[in-house]
């Protein structure tokens, strides 16, 4: 089985890579790479704003999973406890609540 430390760090800096090009706005519209919904497809300055504010919060995001993965190493249950898959899981469900708040952001804009 894989270390929760590699899973937590391996997601984290993946997903903080990932987010730097859209904060940067260096990613332009397109069907396959970037915060995808109906308003960021509206206009270049509502995606590049969507993609801005998401690439935000995802580089957060990653950035702390990350130092929850290297602080919480020691805390890891053992491999055979019914708790390693909630502490693997646990901190990536907060991916969702992020993005509702990408949602309600891409709301606010003009059409």
């Amino acid at each position: 089985m894989i270390p929760p430390v590699v899973v937590h760090c391996g997601i984290g800096l993946l997903t903080a890579a990932i987010a730097i090009p859209l904060v940067l706005r260096k990613i332009p519209m397109n069907r396959y790479y970037g915060i995808r919904t109906t308003k960021a497809f509206k206009s270049d300055r509502n995606w590049y704003d969507i993609n801005a504010y998401g690439g935000k919060l995802l580089l957060a995001y990653g950035l702390l999973l990350t130092v929850f993965g290297l602080a919480a190493r020691d805390l890891a249950p053992s491999q055979t406890s019914l708790w390693m898959a909630p502490f693997i899981v646990g901190p990536l469900l907060l991916l969702f609540p992020l993005f509702a708040l990408i949602g309600l952001y891409a709301r606010r804009l003009p059409d």
